[in-house]
Order: structure tokens, then C-alpha cells, then sequence
């Protein structure tokens, strides 16, 4: 064997591998050649035989490349120099910075039939891949857009594919992505592939490496077995820190656009992160398995925001300028929940100037909201404000109770203003209803008693009531809210009415057999008569029922007649419902022997 390998020369000249071919019998051993390095990654290999070979044998079975990972590399042999050359060339360029072995094995022939005597191998490696320039402008940077879950089995419950909103989104990214000047690549573009399931995430890095990609973006729609799970996440590997950073981007974007639940971004394990030579993320644009999120997910407008979101992320990774960054409204609001407060009587309550809204998604979202009116103080009681949001066929609500000031006063007086409601009571020449009148005096009057310490309630402080129509029911009613409070007095305040339209004066009524009450009527009676120059209709008693079925000292004042042309209009006049007002309360704080009163 020695005398063999004598006249075996195997040169590196240039481009040429030179092997004699030997006439004695082929021998099993390898011949390893000097290892060669920094081999440009285009380098066709030509391999010199000192004999004639035989074209048959001249293939890429017996001349091969193997990788570092042992997986053979495509590639071409071809014969030159009347056969005596052969020619090694990579189908596609080998890989930067990594070890080839080129074979030549025992099985090639001369032409007259005898074998190369021994195996022939030779390590080289390629030199490191050039440092690229970062792009300056959308047209020197190249994206990689792959709709994933081609083979996923996720689907909606309205039958909608994952792997087809995917596909509808990363077109229109790219769509986007091309107007904007950038160059776009697809793993696909129609629901067909070229690869299979398990050979998926190879073609897929494969495309991007071909196309010299600066960017990959895999789009994904999520999936889970809680039907409320919600948000948007986006997935990177540590293996290149512009991974992250593009994550992070993208991910901002498609919140600011979308307005779904930001899941964040995660380190992840999917292959295809794994397989990429270039920064490449994955993200899942929200859940297929929520109703609210699946409305959104295949809507063209959802799509575009979302699509219009990662370009944008794209364009603050690669630092480009970028004046297109609003979106469309995608959400809608479902409900706003009511707002509930108190405050003391007198005092300020300030409704909020945004409130917070449920949107169609689940999400919460912070909204203005333009109140139809601002809170009133004056009166204890419940009342409910509306406002306007934009964009909303709802409106916000704030239920706000008024609240008496805190006080160590052992009276308590019940204001009933008569009728309210659907029942408008008495209704004068001109059309003035008994109700309103009744409401504007009694305000007046509990404004007057609370400022002299008597706790006041009122059976209504607006022209709502809560009491059915059902005449009955509806004096019980008032009854409840007098005997529940427990007061010291009950007056109820009303406007009088008679066929003839002459009729006027004031007249105050008791329940008969009660001193306590009379004592209480005649000083409102004394009052109102001094105060106003009303005829004076005296003190009378009846059955009505609100003055028969309270546990309280009761009375029921007739302020005037309404039906009277003359008296209507006074009882309509708000200096006269003053006089009216300081009148019964001043009869009310005598009766209880309070005679220092502040109006």
C-alpha cells in the first residue's frame, strides 16, 4: 500500500482536487486529504483523475457532500477535459461558517474498468457570513410572512378556520408592507402547500433563508378550552435579542389597534422560532374559542387593524418614519355599568367625566361621557343622571342619593306633595297641574326645616314616584314611608279645587279626635292666612286617608284653589310658593317650639 500512495497525489490548486487513478486492485481504506478552510459558499469543487473515467460511475451516489449534521447536500457533478475532470457544485449555496466533507468513493472507474483504489475525503468550511448594513429604507428590507396552522384542526363555533383568518390577515399585512416599500415573501399564499406536516417549520426557515429575509412574522390565531380566555400574546426565542425587541413592538401595536387584552410577550417553544436564521416572532391574534373575540377575528376591519398593527410594530423595530398609525374603532360598547354615590344635603357631587365600558369583546375601556345634567344637593332623596357616551346607543347612568346632614336633632318631619307622577292632580284654567305646585312648595318648606336641624323626608322629591297606579296602593304607600320613618309630624301639602270658579281661601285639615293635630293645623293656617292675605277657610277635619292611616301627628294643607283663575296664578308664581313655604314651616318649627328660624 505504501507504493500506492506514492504515486497517489491529491492537489488543491485553485479549484482542483487532483486523484490518480491507480491499475491495481481498490483497497477499503479512507484517504483523508488536508482540510481546507474559508471556502466561499459558492465554491464549485473540480476533482482531476489522471485517467479517462467511466461516465456510469460519475454520480451523485459515488461523488457526494455531507453537512455537519450529517445530512447529505444537494449538489451537481458534471465531467470536463475529455473526463478526466469532475465538477462539484452546490444546487444552493452551503451555509456560512459551517464543515462540508466532499467523498469521492471506491466505486468510481476509469474507463478500462478499475477502481479508484481507496475512498477519498476532505473537510473544508466556509467562511463566516458578512456582516450586513443595516437597511435605511423599507426597500432594502425583505419580510417573511407566514399565515401558520396550515395543518391546525382549530376552527370557531361558526366553523371559520384558524389557519384561514391567517392567511386573510398576512395578506393584508403584506399588501400593506408592499405599499409601504417594503419587499414580502410568503410561505403561502392560497390554502395549498408544497410540504408536509413534519417537513412544515424546515420549508417554512428555508423561504426566509432564500430570501434572505431580515424579518420573519408568523400570524397565529389562539385556542383554548375556556370559552372566556381573551387577549393577544406574541412569542420570541432568546437566541437573538432583536427578537425580542421585534415582540415587543408588534405586541404594542396590536393592543394600541385592537384593544384586546394584552397577554404580553412570552419566550416560546415553537419549532419554527428555532428553525429561522433571521429575527422572527409569532403571534396569536386573539382566540377562536371565545364568541366575542371570533365576531372580531373574522372581520375584514379586525384583519386589517391587526395586519395595519404589526406593519407599524415592523416600522418602529426597523426605525422607519411612519405617519399612518390610527386605527378604526373595532369594539363596540355592550354595557356601562351604573354608577352609585352620596352626598350630604348642601354639599357637591361632581359626576366623573369618563366612566368605565364593557366592549363587545369583554374588554374594559375607559370612555368619555357628557352628563345631561349636574348633580342637585337641596333636596334628601334618590335621584338617577344620564349621560352620552360617543359612540354608544347606551347611556351611562349614576344612581345619587342625597343624604340628610348628620344631626342630633330629635325632630323628624315627613313632606308629602300631593298627587306626582302620572296623577297630575288638579289642573288649573291655564294648565297649571296641582302636582308641580304641591313639589315646588314642599321642597321649599323641608329646605327651610332643614336648615333650622329638623331631619326632613319627603314621600317624593322629583315627579317620579314609586308607587303604582292603583289609588289604594298609592296613599298606602305614602302611609309606609311616614310610619316607617317614625316622624314627629306628617304634612301633606296640596292645592284645592271646585266646580265654582270662584271658590278661594286656605283651609287646613286633621282626622277628627286628635289635639295634637289640630294644635299643628291651626299654626300652618295662621300662618299661611298672615303670611299670604288669603281667606282664611278654617281648620276642618276628614277622612282622607293619608291623614286617617298615619301613626303621625297629620295634617293636610290646601294651599289655595287651583281652579280659581286668580289663585292658580299665584300658586304658580315662585316668590308666592316662598310665602306659602316659610309659612308652613314656620307653623310646623312653632308647633315644635322652635321659634329662633332661619330661612
Amino acid at each position: 500500500m505504501k507504493k500506492i500512495f506514492k504515486t497517489f497525489i491529491i492537489m488543491i490548486l485553485a479549484l482542483v482536487v487532483c486523484i490518480p487513478m491507480q491499475t491495481i486492485a481498490k483497497a477499503s481504506t479512507v484517504t483523508n486529504m488536508d482540510s481546507k478552510k474559508d471556502v466561499v459558499v459558492s465554491k464549485p469543487w473540480t476533482v482531476s483523475f489522471n485517467k479517462v473515467l467511466s461516465t456510469t460511475t460519475v454520480n451523485t451516489t459515488n461523488i457526494k457532500v455531507l453537512s455537519q449534521d450529517g445530512n447529505y447536500i444537494d449538489i451537481k457533478v458534471s465531467l470536463e477535459n475529455n473526463n478526466k475532470n469532475v465538477v462539484v457544485q452546490p444546487v444552493k449555496d452551503y451555509e456560512y461558517n459551517k464543515t462540508y466533507t466532499l467523498i469521492v468513493t471506491d466505486q468510481v472507474k476509469s474507463s478500462d474498468g478499475k477502481f479508484l483504489p481507496s475512498e477519498v475525503r476532505m473537510n473544508f468550511t466556509t467562511k463566516s457570513e458578512p456582516a450586513k448594513s443595516e437597511p435605511t429604507k423599507p426597500s432594502e428590507f425583505t419580510v417573511c410572512i407566514d399565515p401558520g396552522q396550515y395543518y391546525s384542526v382549530i376552527k370557531g363555533s361558526s366553523g371559520i378556520k384558524a389557519k384561514d383568518i391567517n392567511l386573510s390577515t398576512a395578506l393584508k399585512l403584506g399588501s400593506i408592507l408592499k405599499a409601504r416599500g417594503f419587499n414580502v415573501v410568503y410561505t403561502r399564499t392560497t390554502d395549498s402547500v408544497a410540504w408536509t406536516q413534519s417537513g412544515e417549520d424546515d420549508a417554512k426557515a428555508l423561504i426566509a433563508k432564500n430570501a434572505n429575509a431580515n424579518v420573519f412574522l408568523s400570524i397565529n390565531t389562539n385556542d383554548s378550552d375556556v370559552n372566556t380566555a381573551n387577549g393577544i400574546e406574541t412569542y420570541y426565542t432568546t437566541g437573538l435579542s432583536k427578537n425580542k425587541t421585534l415582540a415587543t413592538f408588534v405586541q404594542a401595536e396590536l393592543i394600541k389597534a385592537t384593544q384586546a387584552k394584552d397577554r404580553g410577550i412570552q419566550v416560546g417553544s415553537t419549532t419554527i422560532l428555532n428553525k429561522t436564521s433571521c429575527p422572527s416572532i409569532v403571534t396569536y391574534l386573539g382566540f377562536l374559542s371565545n364568541p366575542a373575540e371570533q365576531s372580531l377575528l373574522i372581520s375584514a376591519q379586525y384583519q386589517n387593524n391587526a395586519a395595519k398593527a404589526i406593519a407599524n410594530g415592523l416600522m418602529n423595530y426597523a426605525g422607519f418614519a411612519n405617519t399612518d398609525t390610527t386605527y378604526d374603532n373595532t369594539l363596540k360598547i355592550s354595557s356601562i355599568p351604573d354608577i352609585t354615590g352620596s352626598v350630604t344635603v348642601g354639599g357637591t357631587y361632581t359626576l366623573p367625566k369618563t366612566v368605565t365600558a364593557i366592549m363587545s369583546n369583554g374588554s374594559k375601556q375607559t370612555v368619555s361621557v357628557s352628563w345631561l345634567k349636574s348633580v342637585a344637593t337641596s333636596v334628601v332623596g334618590s335621584t338617577t343622571y344620564y349621560g352620552t357616551v360617543v359612540g354608544a346607543v347606551i347611556n351611562a347612568k349614576a344612581d345619587i342619593t342625597v343624604k340628610a346632614a348628620p344631626t342630633t336633632s330629635k325632630y323628624k318631619v315627613v313632606l308629602d306633595p300631593g298627587h306626582g307622577g302620572y296623577d297630575s292632580g288638579a289642573v288649573g284654567p291655564t294648565g297649571v297641574m296641582e302636582k308641580t305646585v304641591n313639589l315646588a312648595i314642599a321642597l321649599k318648606v323641608g329646605a327651610v326645616l332643614t336648615k333650622n336641624n329638623v331631619e326632613t323626608i319627603y314621600t317624593r322629591n322629583s315627579d317620579k314616584v314609586s308607587w303604582t297606579s292603583n289609588v289604594t296602593q298609592n296613599l298606602q304607600a305614602i302611609c309606609d314611608i311616614s310610619n316607617n320613618a317614625k316622624p314627629n309630624y306628617f304634612v301633606s301639602i296640596h292645592a284645592n279645587s271646585a266646580d265654582a270658579v270662584s271658590a278661594s281661601g286656605t283651609e287646613t285639615y286633621t282626622y277628627a279626635g286628635s289635639a295634637a293635630s289640630s294644635k299643628l293645623a291651626q299654626a300652618i293656617q295662621t300662618n299661611i292666612v298672615n303670611a299670604t292675605g288669603s281667606t282664611d277657610r278654617g281648620i276642618r277635619t276628614a277622612n282622607y286617608y293619608v291623614i286617617k292611616n298615619t301613626d303621625a301627628t297629620a295634617v293636610l294643607v290646601e294651599t289655595g284653589f287651583i281652579s280659581n283663575s286668580a289663585q292658580e296664578k299665584l300658586l304658580n308664581n315662585a316668590a308666592y310658593q316662598t310665602k306659602v313655604a316659610n309659612a308652613i314651616a314656620k307653623g310646623i318649627l312653632n308647633t315644635l317650639g322652635i321659634t329662633s328660624i332661619t330661612y
